[in-house]
């Protein structure tokens, strides 16, 4: 990504600037509560372009400012998903202009859960699309 490790962490730790990435492309946010510490939550709802609302809740794991962000999204009764854990990566990139290496590993509970994610929810492609728009919200930022 086009931007420093610091410019990633002020995107994600801001109520305001996450509303404005988080999720996939044509989705809004409304954030209800973030606090990204071990144990903090992040209640946020997205909306679809269709008007269809994801009510999420995510714990915060493991949380190294700037560097390491770990967290169980509760799954969600109503969409049929197991809670699921994800781990992203903040690496700075050695070059002229700030880079930053942004990775998202995810674990799903069952083969079943992360085909549920992939292909009725499009979670890779949606992934993908979450990644550009916090680049865009850190370079702005």
């Amino acid at each position: 990504m086009a931007a420093s490790p610091e410019a990633i962490w002020a995107a994600w730790t801001d109520p305001a600037g996450i509303a404005q990435w988080w999720g996939p492309a044509g989705f809004t946010s409304t954030v209800r509560e973030l606090n990204v510490v071990d144990g903090g939550r992040f209640d946020v709802v997205m909306h679809a372009p269709d008007g269809t609302d994801f009510a999420n809740v995510y714990i915060f794991e493991d949380v190294e400012p700037a560097r390491r962000i770990s967290y169980v999204h509760q799954g969600s009764e109503e969409w049929g998903l197991a809670p699921s854990r994800s781990v992203v990566l903040i690496e700075a990139e050695t070059q002229d202009a700030p880079r930053t290496r942004v990775t998202v590993r995810s674990y799903y509970a069952s083969d079943g859960d992360r085909r549920r994610h992939l292909d009725d929810f499009q979670a890779a492609d949606g992934a993908r699309q979450l990644l550009e728009r916090l680049e865009e919200a850190a370079r702005s930022g």
